[in-house]
C-alpha cells in the first residue's frame, strides 16, 4: 500500500530542515574548512526518530544541499550521503531494531553509529577529496571532534526526545495519518 506524507508531516520537516541549516551555518564553530564544530544534526536525528528513515533521509539531504548552496559552494555527494544516513539510520533503527523502543543508550548507539559511517567514514572521505588534505590528519582532527559529538548530540536528542515534544509530535502529525490512511 503507497503512503504518502501530510502537509503537516511536510511542515514539520521543513522546519527540522531549518533549525539544521540555522545550527550549522549560523551556530557553528568553524576551525579552518574542514572541522565545524555544530550540534546541526539533532534535528535531523529527530526527523528519523519521529517521521521514520524516509523523512529523516530527506531532511539530512534538503539540510545538506540547502544549507551548501546558502553558503556558496557545491554539495558534496559523499558529505550529503553522510547527512542522508543521519536521518535514516534512526528510523530505521527505531523501527528495525530496536522495534519502537527507545532508550537514552539506544540514542547513543545510533549517534555513534553515524559518527563512525557518517563523520569518520563518508564525510572524511568527501573532505579528503575535496580538499586534498591527508587522511591520516583529517582522521585525527575528526575523531576528536565526533567523539565530542557523539556525547552532546545523544544528550540532547534523548532530551527532546524523551520531552514532551514527542508526545506533541505524535498527536499532531503522526496520529492523523494513521487515521487518514486506514479509510483508504
Amino acid at each position: 500500500m503507497k503512503q504518502q506524507m501530510s502537509i503537516k508531516t511536510v511542515a514539520a520537516a521543513a522546519v527540522l530542515v531549518a533549525m539544521n541549516i540555522i545550527l550549522s551555518r549560523v551556530f557553528a564553530i568553524n576551525i579552518g574548512p574542514t572541522l565545524r564544530i555544530t550540534i546541526s544534526t539533532t534535528p535531523i536525528f529527530l526527523a528519523g526518530l519521529w517521521f521514520g528513515p524516509l523523512v529523516g533521509g530527506l531532511c539530512g539531504a534538503a539540510g545538506d544541499l540547502l544549507g551548501s548552496l546558502f553558503q556558496g559552494y557545491a554539495p558534496n555527494p559523499l558529505i550529503m550521503a553522510a547527512a542522508v544516513l543521519c536521518g535514516l539510520l534512526p528510523g530505521i533503527m527505531k523501527k528495525y531494531v530496536f522495534r519502537g523502543r527507545i532508550s537514552y543508550w539506544k540514542i547513543l548507539l545510533i549517534v555513534a553509529l553515524h559518527g563512525l559511517a557518517g563523520s569518520m567514514g563518508l564525510t572524511l572521505l568527501g573532505l579528503h577529496l575535496m580538499y586534498g588534505r591527508p587522511l591520516a590528519e583529517l582522521f585525527v582532527t575528526r575523531a576528536v571532534q565526533t567523539a565530542a559529538l557523539v556525547i552532546v548530540n545523544s544528550i540532547l536528542v534523548n532530551l527532546l526526545y524523551v520531552s514532551p515534544l514527542t508526545t506533541y509530535v505524535n498527536r499532531m502529525f503522526l496520529r492523523t495519518e494513521t487515521r487518514a490512511g486506514a479509510g483508504r
